[in-house]
C-alpha cells in the first residue's frame, strides 16, 4: 500500500525513539548512495569528485578565516547527511501545510533567479539553459506523477541541493548554485543530492508505516 506524506499541518509531532531511528537508517542509507555518486561517478564524469567536506572548509575559512580538520569535516558530513537532514525533514514534511510544493516553488524561482542574473551579465553559457530546462522539467513533473510519496520525497531531495549550493555554497564565498564555475559540477551535486534525499525521505516513510502499524 503507498504511502502518502501528508501535507497538513497538524498538532507539533514529537518523535519516538523508533522514528529517531528510522530517520537514522534512512539517512544512512541515502548517504551511502550519494557517496558512490559523488566520489566515484562523479569522479569518473568530471574527473573530479563533490566534497561536501570541502564546503564545510570553504564556509568557516571565507566567514572566520579558520580551517578545518579534515577528519572533523568528514565527521559533519555525515552527522548532516545521517541526522541533520532527516530531522529537518521530519519537521518540515510533518508541520509545513503543502510543505513539498512549496520547497519545489522555491527550488524553481531561486534557481531561475540565478540562471536569468547569469543570462543578464552575459556570462551564461548554453550549458546553464539546458541544466535550467532540466530541473524545470523535473520539478514540473509533480503535477503528473500520480505517487504522492515519490512526488514529496523528490522534492525534498531537490531541496537539500538549494540548502548546500544555494545557500551554503555563496556564504562559502562560492557562486550561486554553482553556476559560476560553469554548472557542471553544480548538475552533479542536484543528481546526487536529488538521490539522497529522496532515498532517505523513501526509506523512513516505509520504516515508519511499517513500525506504526
Amino acid at each position: 500500500m503507498q504511502t502518502a506524506v501528508t501535507s497538513s499541518a497538524p498538532r507539533l509531532a514529537i518523535p519516538s525513539v523508533t522514528t529517531i531511528i528510522n530517520l537514522m537508517i534512512g539517512g544512512a542509507i541515502g548517504l551511502a548512495v550519494w557517496e558512490v555518486w559523488a566520489r566515484v561517478f562523479t569522479k569518473t564524469v568530471l574527473g573530479y569528485p563533490l566534497e561536501p567536506a570541502g564546503l564545510i572548509d570553504a564556509i568557516a575559512n571565507h566567514q572566520f578565516g579558520l580551517m578545518i580538520p579534515y577528519l572533523l569535516r568528514e565527521v559533519l558530513h555525515y552527522a548532516v547527511g545521517i541526522i541533520g537532514y532527516p530531522v529537518i525533514y521530519y519537521v518540515i514534511s510533518r508541520h509545513v501545510k503543502n510543505w513539498s510544493a512549496l520547497l519545489d516553488g522555491i527550488v524553481f524561482f531561486t534557481f531561475s533567479a540565478g540562471v536569468a542574473y547569469y543570462a543578464a551579465k552575459g556570462m551564461a553559457t548554453t550549458w546553464h539553459f539546458v541544466f535550467w530546462a532540466i530541473v524545470a522539467a523535473f520539478i514540473a513533473s509533480r503535477f503528473v506523477n500520480p505517487n504522492v510519496l515519490l512526488r514529496d520525497t523528490l522534492a525534498w531531495g531537490t531541496f537539500t541541493w538549494l540548502n548546500a549550493l544555494g545557500i551554503m555554497a555563496p556564504i562559502g564565498g562560492l557562486s550561486f548554485y554553482l553556476l559560476g564555475e560553469g554548472g557542471e559540477l553544480s548538475f552533479m551535486s542536484w543528481a546526487g543530492h536529488v538521490i539522497y534525499g529522496a532515498l532517505a525521505a523513501w526509506v523512513f516513510e516505509k520504516r515508519e508505516a511499517k513500525t506504526s502499524m
